[in-house]
């Protein structure tokens, strides 16, 4: 699914970063004061809106791996994954490089795994911001780091939240 998405929407910016090429969509948040919750939340679809599938905290596993996105919409022949970020000023183009959080980045990459696992359709990973809606396409050097992340060391290990997963990236040569 990947570009598929990202291909027909215009994004304010398209930029690599750390593995993972990040689109973001950056809004003014009082200008969609819609009452359609999807548009409200997805911003950057303009025609044939994403079809909620999950809203609010449903879990989703793989392995030690527990993902609790904010939504999950369907789109095309996969699914959107939405997570959502902590409050912040508003992220623009001149300052989203210095607002994006990396743990954040990771999260959304996590949910989206997890999402795609249990559904086993494929999932992108779409993070909310303060006034951005950011789509994340990793590179197979980020994958790798996030499956590492997911391998067991040892029997019985505890579960792994998404943002048990970021730090582990975070951390990871």
């Amino acid at each position: 699914m990947g570009n598929d998405v990202a291909a027909d929407l215009r994004w304010s910016v398209v930029e690599p970063w750390d593995g993972v090429r990040v689109h973001g969509y950056f809004f003014v948040q009082h200008m969609f004061a819609t009452h359609d919750a999807v548009r409200k939340t997805l911003p950057i679809f303009s025609g044939r809106l994403p079809e909620p599938v999950h809203v609010g905290e449903s879990e989703f596993r793989l392995g030690r791996l527990v993902g609790v996105p904010a939504g999950i919409y369907l789109h095309g022949n996969g699914f959107l994954c939405l997570t959502q970020a902590g409050e912040s000023v508003d992220h623009t183009s001149a300052n989203w490089r210095e607002l994006l959080r990396p743990q954040d980045i990771w999260a959304a990459l996590a949910n989206a795994i997890a999402v795609s696992a249990a559904m086993r359709k494929p999932a992108a990973a779409l993070l909310r911001a303060g006034g951005a809606l950011y789509f994340f396409a990793p590179t197979d050097e980020a994958m790798q780091k996030l499956l590492q992340a997911l391998t067991p060391v040892e029997e019985g290990q505890s579960v792994l939240s998404s943002a048990d997963v970021a730090q582990l990236c975070l951390s990871a040569p």
